[in-house]
């Protein structure tokens, strides 16, 4: 078996690690106590989890690793991603980003992915971040909704 193969082989079972931890922590979080937000919010991570794989882990990696400066970057606690507000990441997400260089275009997803396909996606990612990160980006997409909204 040849290395890229057992790179596909080591992604794809890091994925299904990820997807079952999100799952026990929900799970554990919610034990005893029937919530549909709770079940809404393990399917959504689920989705995101797998979507995630197949189409962003292979040029921004997993949940570790990186740095704020890497291209394309890393949307764990070591990248910037969440310094962006979910508008801006899901107009990136689904229309693509070109940074002007041939090997730093990112492709749009618009006719693969749903707008629920995105906010899945986002909403995995926001678990590899802090608590401190995820408040931060939870400020900035609040204050462009609330700015959307003419508040």
């Amino acid at each position: 078996m040849d290395a890229s193969k057992v790179n596909v082989a080591i992604r794809r079972l890091l994925i299904l690690i990820e997807i079952v931890l999100c799952m026990l922590l929900i799970v554990s979080c919610s034990a005893g106590q029937p919530d549909s937000k709770a079940t809404a919010t393990a399917q959504s991570l689920a989705k995101g989890t797998a979507l995630y794989g197949q189409y962003c882990m292979s040029c921004h990696g997993g949940s570790t690793g990186g740095s704020l400066t890497d291209i394309p970057p890393p949307h764990n606690a070591n990248g910037h991603t969440w310094h962006h507000p979910d508008q801006q990441l899901k107009d990136i997400i689904l229309n693509g980003l070109d940074l002007s260089t041939d090997s730093q275009k990112m492709p749009a997803f618009k006719d693969k992915l749903s707008n629920s396909d995105v906010l899945n996606i986002l909403e995995y990612i926001k678990t590899w971040w802090t608590p401190e990160q995820r408040q931060f980006q939870a400020a900035a997409t609040k204050q462009i909704t609330d700015y959307e909204n003419g508040k």
